[in-house]
């Protein structure tokens, strides 16, 4: 049971990926870093207001940046 679940899982993360490599421009590589540096410098005042994980609100806030732009592209598209 829980490799079926690990297999989905990977399913799921390996069509993510697909996604997000025919979404990958420079402005998402600009983002990228810029949120990284804003969470490196100002990490210890997120902290303050925020009691979370840095590298997961890192990753949460690329990760919606590129569900935008894939929302975006398939309102363009219809």
């Amino acid at each position: 049971m829980v490799l079926f679940i690990v297999g989905i899982l990977m399913v799921i993360i390996m069509e993510t990926i697909k996604q997000y490599k025919k979404r990958w421009n420079e402005i998402s590589q600009m983002f990228l870093i810029g949120s990284l540096s804003g969470i490196a410098v100002l990490g210890d005042v997120i902290r303050g207001y925020l009691p979370v994980n840095l590298i997961l609100l890192f990753v949460f806030a690329n990760m919606g940046i590129v569900l935008l732009r894939v929302y975006r592209a398939s309102l363009t598209c219809n």
